[in-house]
């Protein structure tokens, strides 16, 4: 199959949920460490709830040796059948690892009529990734049911409520203000019919340069956070991006979070020298006019992880306080 770039601003778009819809629980990376209490905790979390939640039985096989959360022939299958239900979202339990191989399988679906958010960060952008440039779907990087302080203990501290309110409609556009970091992004200026895209750095440099599955940045912005990476190893992944067409087509680079070890604060001298390397990634695009801006603590894997709409129209105000608002939907 061949894949067929998104428009600037895509026309799809999914229905708003209501009391009484259903979510389906995938899981299409790694399992929670203890699988049936985690569960346990997301059932017992959506009991009260308007909204229903769906975690199949058999979700999780934990494979050997590779410690996914089932083969990825069933993970995908869990994904398709979740993409053909009567729900009206589907929401990664966890991220961790194995996503990128389930691509080429996800390839082999067909869409179906009802366009749904797929909803996850971390290794999740592998998913990110499918259904913005090969579907062309929106999705919502957001936190994962399984790894979230309202279901138990866990890096991420924003409340499940905060991604319900997006996914009701309570919320249809999002604004998150930005530090400028290069002179392109000190230039005042408003950029309209833009879309935010891309996710975590090692998803996005994995699949860098690929024909079927490298995001298409167009007139985009190409989001990035990091994690699990120091700084060597991220030098090298930015260093391959700056000459990569996901980069040198986007109108800009949106920086998230860069954590060395998820939930941890980075030491004085690894948070130095990741802003050294944002800085000097920064300067070097300067020359072929791209901005750069970074989030502030606002997505990745800390303990504040805001919804984040891809692949939806985004507005991006640059100059001394720039500004990125984001339709829901």
């Amino acid at each position: 199959m061949s894949a067929q770039p998104p428009s600037s601003v895509t026309k799809l778009h999914w229905d708003f949920l209501k009391p009484g819809d259903t979510i389906d629980v995938i899981a299409p990376s790694s399992p929670p460490a203890n699988p049936q209490q985690n569960i346990a905790a997301i059932k017992a979390y959506f009991a009260d709830k308007d909204i229903k939640v769906n975690i199949p039985d058999g979700l999780i096989a934990p494979t050997v040796p590779l410690n996914a959360a089932n083969t990825a022939e069933k993970r995908v299958a869990f994904i398709e059948q979740a993409l053909n239900s009567d729900s009206k979202a589907i929401w990664a339990i966890l991220g961790g690892g194995w996503g990128s191989e389930l691509l080429p399988l996800l390839a082999q679906l067909k869409p179906p009529a009802r366009v749904k958010p797929i909803i996850g960060y971390s290794d999740v952008t592998a998913l990110h990734i499918f259904f913005n440039h090969v579907w062309n779907w929106p999705t919502l990087h957001s936190i994962e049911l399984g790894a979230n302080g309202d279901i138990e203990p866990a890096w991420n501290q924003n409340h499940i409520e905060e991604t319900l309110k997006v996914l009701r409609g309570e919320q249809t556009t999002l604004r998150y203000p930005l530090t400028p970091l290069n002179t392109v992004a000190h230039t005042p200026g408003v950029h309209d019919g833009l879309r935010v895209v891309g996710g975590n750095s090692l998803l996005l440099s994995a699949m860098k340069g690929t024909i079927l599955f490298m995001p298409d940045t167009d007139n985009g912005i190409l989001f990035i956070e990091s994690v699990a990476l120091n700084p060597g190893e991220l030098s090298r992944i930015l260093d391959g991006f700056m000459y990569s067409d996901m980069v040198l087509k986007a109108k800009a680079v949106m920086f998230g979070n860069f954590v060395q070890t998820g939930g941890h604060p980075n030491p004085a001298e690894i948070e130095m020298q990741f802003e050294y390397i944002q800085n000097r990634f920064a300067t070097k695009l300067e020359q072929v006019g791209i901005a750069v801006l970074r989030a502030e603590n606002l997505f990745g894997h800390s303990a504040n992880n805001q919804p984040l709409p891809f692949n939806t129209n985004a507005v991006l105000t640059l100059g001394t306080s720039p500004m990125l608002e984001v339709s829901v939907n």
